[in-house]
């Protein structure tokens, strides 16, 4: 997942930039908590939700994300439990 010579590599290294863009033009602070939020299905403010549409992240971040997520459950379960472990706590 962290190799960018192989598919989902290059997935993460994507995902990187378009995180770092969004970062700098929203903010730091408020772009990891709107990110956040999106991926634990919080309702969101209407603000929240032009955000979101604004930056494109349904189709972008979030989707890919979640994928990337699953993939990590299923080939990698201890790193995918020890990052559950994190997020609980």
């Amino acid at each position: 997942m962290y190799d960018p010579s192989t598919e989902k590599g290059k997935v993460v290294e994507e995902l990187k930039k378009v995180y770092e863009k969004n970062r700098q033009q929203v903010g730091r602070y408020e772009f990891y908590n709107l990110l956040e939020k999106c991926l634990i299905e919080v309702d969101l403010t209407e603000n929240d939700k032009k955000k979101m549409k604004d930056l494109d992240m349904e189709t972008t971040l979030i989707k890919e994300i979640k994928g990337l997520a699953m993939l990590l459950s299923r080939f990698k379960p201890a790193d995918w439990n020890k990052f559950l472990d994190v997020v609980i706590k």
